[in-house]
């Protein structure tokens, strides 16, 4: 499976490439060993998670092909999966947009340095 990440989203995350890091599309669902344990929210929040190459990514299983390398992605948000994903920049925050082909699925994917 494929996700395309936009020439302005590749600037934002190339500096952690080149250090060797692993990239973790997470949705924030308060399960996995990055949540918060019992943090529940009524929207869909989504997440990149840059994580040494060492880390444990059982919880990871989906791998996205990009521009960028692997992108690790939790089997628990398959539903947001399609053949039309892709991570862009909004030109007025420069925040992360996470969207399929049906939508615009997070319009302010945050990037943590884990």
């Amino acid at each position: 499976m494929k996700i395309e990440v936009s020439n302005e989203a590749q600037t934002k995350l190339q500096k952690y490439i080149d250090a060797g890091k692993k990239l973790l599309l997470d949705l924030d669902d308060g399960f996995g060993r990055f949540s918060d344990e019992g943090t529940c929210a009524l929207l869909t929040k989504f997440r990149i998670i840059i994580v040494d190459p060492t880390e444990d990514l059982s919880d990871y299983t989906v791998h996205l092909d990009s521009a960028l390398g692997t992108i690790y992605f939790k089997d628990s948000a398959k539903d947001f999966l399609d053949d039309y994903m892709k991570l862009k920049v909004d030109p007025k925050t420069q925040l992360l947009i996470f969207s399929n082909s049906r939508e615009i699925i997070d319009k302010s994917v945050n990037i943590i340095n884990h």
